[in-house]
């Protein structure tokens, strides 16, 4: 089937603004279901909107394919960006534009990686009659919890590089048409990407340069984060906000397991599963969770070769992605009789094995627990520690801070996410590392991982990153999952500054995994203090990066008394992580 394209269709929304579209849709006359897309990145810019769907395949296959620029951004009408406030509503409008035109049947889906997935979820809340179904890829759901911050911390990589890069040009070029005015402020945007990692040394963040602080029409959002590092009102009305009890329909939740949003699509998941307002919903929602990192589908991540099956484009030698997302909207949108709601609601790429799995739940009900602990003498093992003695320890500089290394991490090319060799960093004297013996048979960690440490700071407050990791027989270090929590966070979201010297307990999570580590290989544990430029540095002093000055920062002395627990069950695990004294 030949396909018609048209471009900067504009779209009505209440208030008059007019959103651009382009349509993708069957050359024969005819009523098709509406796929729709909603993206900040230019409807334009293939490689992103085509990433995980491809709309000319879809139009191909009696589809109509909608893919919209949001408001302020690119060719629709609009100020000034601000992520995600004006989705709801503006997804509820272009639902309705889109099940009401001629070449409509009334169904419509919305799909769309990263901000267009959230833009999918915020849609479906909007409870539009005419959506059947949602397929988000690596969806955020909430900013202030696992998203521009995590466990206290300020996630100052991700919301820098996405301003800087992804939203920054655009709003420059729209906020500085004269060219004049725009050319220069444009090479030193460029510029300040090049040298990322120099820019962000800066401090206090307030004055962060590249987001033009003398003019916050620019970047507002920029701004507006960092005078939020404590949950407030403002924080919680932000995204969607584990708003599952207003989704009627069923959802595809496509995620990585080194992606910086895979906490928020298993909290979609577990969301829909338990809480969606229909049956349908929650019985029929199904996730996919491969070894990727975000809006990267290749079957190398970071070191690892994880084999052909595990790329989006073979997807265990069966479907890629476009395939699987059709034959989900085929379901839901055409009522066709293709069996997809009979197979497993779960399925996860096992690391290690390499292999794909379906499961019947997540977290997975036939995992169990067990203890490992790391002793003071840098070994791992299932015994607990005996006797007393001095505490591992460690000296953080925020001056001098440990080099981010892998993890789900959104930064410039140089700063490669996902699982990666721990060379650069693991003999640094500010990193504590724990090694297991060789393991005398295969161990499956498959689930939830969550540290807990009994440590104190010297100072007012500090951060606390573990790193899970596999030893190969050759040496290599290889991160498997990580996490961070900012000691005055270690309550949740009420900030309490340290005592000085007192051993508190610090729960970290390090979210989930699906880890083989092979008979002969070693589990080890890395235990430091800050992860540069992924987190803000914590200045120790009690102070907000935002608000701290360079010359305020305080050299902290850490120490750790540490255990370590990991799950143990034959064949298949679900990992649960405890640090304990």
């Amino acid at each position: 089937m030949s396909v018609l394209v048209e471009k900067n269709v504009l779209v009505p929304m209440r208030d008059g603004i007019r959103l651009a579209a382009d349509v993708y849709r069957p050359s024969t006359d005819g009523q098709y279901p509406v796929l729709l897309q909603r993206t900040p990145y230019n409807k334009e810019l293939w490689p992103v909107t085509a990433l995980t769907l491809d709309p000319i395949r879809a139009a191909a296959q009696g589809y109509v394919v909608v893919i919209e620029d949001v408001r302020a951004r690119w060719a629709s009408e609009g100020d000034v960006f601000f992520p995600y406030r004006d989705e709801l509503e503006d997804g509820y409008d272009s639902i309705e534009w889109a099940a009401t035109q001629t070449y409509s049947s009334g169904k419509v889906g919305c799909y769309g990686l990263s901000y267009m997935g959230g833009t999918a979820w915020l849609a479906a809340a909007s409870g539009h009659a005419a959506l059947g179904a949602i397929s988000p890829t690596t969806a955020p759901n909430d900013f202030w919890r696992n998203h521009f911050w995590r466990g206290g911390a300020l996630n100052i990589g991700t919301l820098a590089m996405w301003a800087m890069r992804a939203i920054g040009p655009a709003a420059l070029i729209r906020a500085k048409p004269d060219l004049a005015d725009m050319v220069p402020l444009l090479v030193q945007l460029i510029d300040d990407v090049d040298n990322f990692g120099h820019v962000l040394e800066q401090l206090p963040l307030c004055d962060f340069a590249p987001a033009h602080p003398d003019d916050d029409s620019l970047l507002p959002f920029f701004f507006e984060f960092l005078r939020h590092p404590v949950p407030d009102s403002w924080t919680d009305s932000m995204l969607f906000s584990n708003r599952h009890r207003d989704v009627n329909v069923p959802s595809l939740t496509i995620a990585g397991w080194h992606d910086l949003l895979l906490a928020p699509d298993l909290e979609h998941y577990e969301g829909m599963r338990a809480n969606a307002g229909s049956e349908t919903a929650r019985a029929h929602s199904k996730l996919i969770v491969g070894p990727w990192a975000h809006a990267s589908f290749q079957h190398v991540v970071g070191d690892v070769d994880f084999g052909f099956r595990s790329n989006g484009l073979f997807l265990d030698l069966k479907e890629d992605l476009t395939k699987l997302q059709l034959r989900w909207f085929d379901r839901w949108l055409n009522d066709a009789a293709n069996g997809i709601e009979d197979e497993a609601p779960v399925r996860i790429f096992v690391q290690g094995a390499n292999r794909w799995r379906d499961e019947q739940e997540w977290p997975l009900a036939r995992a169990r627990e067990q203890n490992w602990y790391l002793h003071r003498d840098g070994s791992l093992a299932t015994n607990a520690p005996t006797g007393d003695g001095p505490a591992a320890s460690y000296v953080y500089d925020p001056n001098d801070p440990v080099p981010t290394c892998g993890g789900g991490t959104l930064l410039p090319p140089q700063y490669t996410p996902g699982p990666r060799d721990q060379a650069p960093i693991r003999n640094r004297r500010d990193v504590l590392t724990f090694s297991s013996a060789p393991l005398a048979a295969d161990l499956e960690v498959t689930g939830a991982v969550n540290a807990v440490l009994y440590a104190a700071t010297s100072g007012r407050d500090t951060d606390w990153i573990v790193k899970l990791c596999d030893v190969h027989p050759n040496g290599r270090v290889i991160s498997v999952c990580d996490g961070i929590l900012r000691a005055s966070f270690r309550d949740g979201v009420t900030r309490q500054l340290v005592e000085p010297g007192a051993v508190l307990r610090y729960e970290v999570s390090l979210w989930s995994t699906s880890m083989l580590f092979r008979a002969g290989h070693r589990i080890a544990v890395l235990v430091t203090s800050s992860d540069f430029p992924r987190y803000d540095r914590n200045p120790n002093t009690g102070e907000f990066a935002h608000t701290a000055a360079r010359d305020a920062a305080h050299i902290c002395r850490c120490r750790a008394c540490v255990a370590y627990r990991a799950a143990d069950y034959p064949g298949l695990n679900a990992a649960r992580i405890d640090i304990l004294s």
